[in-house]
């Protein structure tokens, strides 16, 4: 079985190595990553769409079928029936096996495809399966310049890369060893993922991680009633559920939610690829510590997931969230720039009676202080807390840091909390670039068996009281109850040396830009003309009022995200997928609808905080903001409006027509505003020059964040090897 696995792995990686080298210099490799992804999903639809019709018509006595080689309009009559079935319709003309064919004749591959892309989701319409498929090809752009600058080249590579997909080993997807769509994806973010300046783990978790949480929750069940994950990236963690119990003994189907609209779209790509029908999934879009989506389909028996490590959330900066029945018990929120253990609550209150939740987490979640400790004290103290599992470190794509798990049941047996340490099950691949460590088939067997048998076994695993953690002060370290291996320590503290030598050296190379593009901007100031004419505002743009309070509590209650005071940053000038909405209730109502370039502000609480709209989404507004769409774009560009808004100069304005009253600015007053107008090139050159200084800000900050937690750790690390015995 492991020789198939290994053969089917490298016959994968191969095929994928092969188009990475024919797009090699055209294609940045993030996007890369959507075209491939896209394409498999394309061949793997049409062959699980063609599979299914000729499976049907062998059982009818039909055994010549072959629904690929049937004209389009024969296929018509069955169309209604498969959507119903299936979820969507292809014709045989647009089968991916069919295009292959004709695809290097065809001289417009793009323009054959991009039809094909929009008929498949539009088969959709009007069928209960319509949210599920929508969007689907949104990130696979067959008319991208980054395919190439003329038609011929785009088409060029098109066809490369459609031969090359087809070339793939498929199979039947039973009959595959391995998650073949989800080994392609971590294939991929192993190779470009630090190109692309992301982080693999934010969008992906190992595939031997998940196998080992999902044993953790099923334990010796046969079936489970509903699986969530509300992170759930692409969707990996859920499907692990369909290949140890089959999908049959899933019984109410897939749970989940992610807040990354192209991860969003990978995870339901997934879920088709896997042969989960429609009805079987309920994926959503969305912030889930802010706007959860699964309030009717709660509790849930089975929960995995590995959340975002210590990110920041809105915290006690939405007074609404302490009184969330999801938080509100601990009486306390995680801290804003720390959401670990609001993740960790939200799992549990969604958790049954009779239900496991096992989470990934950053091991800082353990021990540390204040807001932390509290929510520990709560778990602790009401006995939630079944078991804390250390994992091995470098395991995770793009960082090398320690991780854990942590079990959570409502229904425990003892009030006793089992620790495993788990830091040494691990073999390294020593073949690829970056060596990172994984689990090994043995190596999930063994921490199973240790969560299974639940005994004392010295340096493995402990059984701890309850009365013992509170001694410790709600200190969930393992370390503190399991005596560990010298060794294993010498090999913890080189890697998070060597991790903060990276980070030094990317705050070096930071700082350096800073420094240079301060000199540029004292030049570029030197430069520019400082006495260009004020305008008023409604010369340069038409301002308008989002929703009023009526249609924002349509909008709350159904469900739907507006955009609101806090989706809008200083800092961050453009916004980006921060509006899902309503468009039929807002048309109804003729509420004007924002569109790209429009400069958002807020006129209630953070007064005069803006900014601009960068994306392709056409919506409406939340309550508590003033719009101004720029009326001429050759005189004035909006991303200058918007820095001029959020500048001294602009604030100074504003708040003299407040005369200090933070809590409202109305549309009157906004409309009084004098706007320098530079001309504009400068504005150009300022908007590139401060959009540059933002990046590089928020970029040091987060490696200087990034190297406290790493010194937090290291000092930790020389405090035990003192005092521990």
């Amino acid at each position: 079985m492991n020789n198939k696995k290994e053969q089917e792995r490298n016959e994968l990686h191969k095929t994928i190595w092969r188009i990475a080298n024919d797009l090699r210099g055209s294609v940045d490799g993030w996007d890369f990553k959507q075209y491939v992804l896209g394409l498999l999903f394309y061949r793997f639809i049409s062959e699980n769409l063609t599979n299914y019709i000729n499976e049907k018509e062998k059982q009818a006595g039909n055994n010549d079928f072959d629904y690929s080689e049937l004209s389009d309009e024969e296929a018509e009559y069955g169309r209604e029936a498969l959507i119903e079935d299936k979820g969507f319709y292809i014709l045989p003309s647009q089968l991916f096996k069919n295009i292959q064919k004709n695809a290097a004749k065809d001289q417009d591959l793009n323009i054959t495809l991009k039809k094909i892309f929009n008929s498949i989701e539009n088969s959709a319409k009007g069928h209960e399966s319509e949210e599920d498929v929508k969007g689907l090809f949104d990130d696979l752009d067959v008319n991208s310049n980054k395919l190439g600058n003329t038609v011929t080249d785009r088409n060029s590579k098109l066809v490369k890369m459609i031969n090359a997909i087809a070339d793939l080993p498929l199979g039947n997807y039973k009959d595959n060893t391995i998650d073949l769509f989800g080994d392609a994806y971590e294939y991929l973010m192993t190779m470009y993922a630090s190109n692309a300046g992301k982080s693999g783990g934010e969008f992906f978790t190992p595939q031997e991680v998940g196998e080992l949480l999902a044993k953790i929750v099923i334990m010796d069940k046969k079936e489970v009633n509903k699986v969530y994950d509300p992170c759930c990236g692409s969707g990996g963690l859920l499907l692990k559920f369909a290949k140890i119990l089959g999908d049959k003994h899933v019984k109410q189907g897939y749970f989940g939610q992610e807040i990354n609209i192209t991860t969003y779209n990978l995870a339901r790509i997934n879920m088709f690829l896997h042969d989960i029908n429609y009805n079987k999934f309920d994926l959503a879009l969305g912030d889930t510590l802010e706007n959860p989506k699964h309030w009717d389909d709660e509790p849930f028996d089975a929960i995995v997931s590995n959340p975002p490590y210590s990110i920041h959330w809105a915290g006690k900066e939405n007074p609404l969230l302490i009184n969330d029945s999801r938080f509100a018990p601990a009486g306390i929120l995680a801290p804003k720039s720390k959401a670990d253990l609001a993740f960790t609550m939200h799992m549990l209150s969604w958790l049954s009676e009779k239900g496991t939740a096992a989470i990934v987490e950053y091991p800082g979640v353990l021990d540390r202080i204040g807001a932390e400790q509290k929510i520990r004290k709560y778990l602790i103290d009401n006995n939630f807390i079944d078991s804390i599992i250390s994992l091995p470190t470098n395991i995770f794509f793009g960082s090398t840091v320690t991780t854990c798990i942590i079990v959570l049941k409502r229904n425990k047996k003892d009030s006793n909390v089992l620790f495993i340490d788990a830091s040494d099950e691990f073999i390294t691949n020593t073949l690829s670039k970056k060596p990172k460590n994984k689990l090994s088939a043995d190596n999930i067997d063994n921490i199973y068996k240790l969560y299974e048998d639940r005994t004392n076994i010295e340096g493995k695993s402990k059984i701890v009281t309850q009365q013992e953690l509170i001694e410790q002060s709600y200190n969930l370290q393992p370390s503190i109850y399991l005596k560990r291996i010298e060794e294993r320590k010498s090999i913890n503290i080189n890697e998070i040396i060597q991790e903060d030598k990276n980070v030094n050296s990317t705050i070096d190379l930071l700082e350096k830009e800073y420094k240079n593009t301060i000199k540029e901007i004292e030049k570029v100031s030197e430069e520019i003309n400082k006495d260009s004419d004020f305008n008023n505002i409604t010369e340069i743009a038409d301002t308008y009022i989002g929703l009023v309070t009526k249609m924002t509590k349509h909008y709350v209650e159904n469900g739907v995200k507006l955009l609101r005071n806090s989706d809008i940053k200083e800092n961050n000038i453009r916004i980006k997928e921060a509006i899902f909405l309503d468009n039929e209730f807002a048309n109804k109502n003729k509420h004007k609808m924002h569109k790209k370039g429009d400069i958002i502000t807020v006129h209630t609480g953070d007064v005069g905080t803006s900014a601009v709209i960068t994306d392709e989404y056409v919506g409406s507004l939340g309550f508590a903001t003033i719009v101004s769409r720029i009326k001429n774009k050759d005189n004035m560009l909006p991303e200058f409006l918007a820095y001029y808004l959020n500048s001294a100069s602009g604030k100074t304005q504003i708040y003299s027509m407040i005369k200090g009253d933070r809590s409202n600015l109305n549309l009157k007053d906004f409309n009084k505003l004098m706007i320098p107008v530079p001309n504009i090139n400068e504005q150009r050159k300022i908007i590139q020059l401060l959009s540059k200084l933002d990046y590089l800000t928020n970029e040091l900050y987060s490696n200087m964040e990034k190297k406290k937690e790493l010194l937090l750790e290291e000092t930790e690390f020389y405090k035990r090897k003192l005092l521990d015995k």
